[in-house]
């Protein structure tokens, strides 16, 4: 099946999906499968401390550019 256009990696997830996970844990979040950085993305917008862990130095460049990208960017549901 192919991949939609918008997707980094084979098996990225909505960062949407990773919110609603994220915010059943506390503490750190530890991602040793970062891919594109979803769930990076996830915790910052949930101002939650992350720790990314990815082996491709691609899929790093990708998540490092995501997750900076979500940094940069003020919530619209800021407190």
């Amino acid at each position: 099946m192919p991949r939609p256009k918008m997707t980094f990696t084979p098996t990225q997830k909505p960062v949407s999906l990773m919110e609603e996970v994220v915010s059943w844990t506390v503490g750190t979040v530890v991602d040793p499968f970062m891919g594109s950085g979803t769930t990076g993305v996830a915790c910052i917008r949930q101002g939650r401390p992350f720790i990314g862990i990815e082996i491709d130095a691609d899929y790093f460049e990708v998540a490092l550019s995501r997750v900076d990208e979500a940094d940069r960017s003020p919530s619209l549901f800021a407190v």
